[in-house]
């Protein structure tokens, strides 16, 4: 799967968001690992499948960032 510019960026938005917010903390640092690993381009092209749902998580919980973004 590949993923545009833009779909990396919304996808690291959501994952940062559950990093931030999601009660369960390998969830939230999975979260954050992937988010961080996503900022190399080669990455986005290379989606396992608990990456795949780990994003899925991240959709359907739409967390808000802890901050109002500026």
């Amino acid at each position: 799967m590949k993923l545009t510019a833009a779909q990396t960026q919304q996808v690291m938005f959501r994952l940062r968001c559950a990093a931030e917010r999601d009660p369960n903390d390998v969830i939230a640092n999975a979260c954050s690992q992937l988010a961080f690993e996503l900022e190399l381009p080669r990455r986005a092209t290379e989606l396992s499948n608990l990456d795949l749902q780990l994003i899925q998580y991240a959709f359907r919980k739409n967390y808000s960032p802890l901050r109002e973004v500026a």
